[in-house]
Formats: C-alpha cells, structure tokens, sequence
C-alpha cells in the first residue's frame, strides 16, 4: 500500500502512524468515503469542502472519475489560507 502524504492540520489528525492508501480503494472519491468511515472522529475534516485531494500534484475532484494508479503521490491538503 502507498503512504499517503498529510499537509497542515491534517498531519497530527491520524496519529503517529504513517496513512497508506487502503486496499480496494481505486478513485478519490472511494478514498474519501474510507478515510470517513474508518476515521469517523475526523469525518468532517475529510469533507470536501474541508479538504482537497491531489494525485501527482494535481488537484482532483470526487466527480473525476480517474482511477489512481500504482506509483501514484497521494496528497490530502487542508484549505489553504494566505495573504
């Protein structure tokens, strides 16, 4: 399995273990609906609206249907804020 890369707020919300794409998991909407379900204390924080999924530093949307692929970098990435 991948380890996915965490940013932000997002680093310390899963603990100190690294987060791997879990098996079975072929698109970013399924990603999102697995890290809700298994991690249920954060779901909110997983939201859309809450966080943004990039695959090879491209963000992606829940509709986009492209499957992620083996070697693949997987990012969650809280809103961004600036100035």
């Amino acid at each position: 399995m991948r380890e996915i890369l965490l940013f932000g707020r997002l680093r310390g919300a899963f603990g100190d273990e690294p987060l791997r794409l879990p098996e079975g998991v072929h698109t970013a909407a399924e990603l999102r609906r697995r890290l809700q379900q298994d991690h249920p204390e954060i779901a909110e924080r997983l939201s859309p609206s809450a966080m943004k999924i990039a695959v090879n530093q491209t963000l992606v949307s829940d509709e986009d249907a492209a499957l992620l692929s083996p070697g693949d970098e997987v990012a969650l990435l809280p809103p961004l804020s600036g100035g």
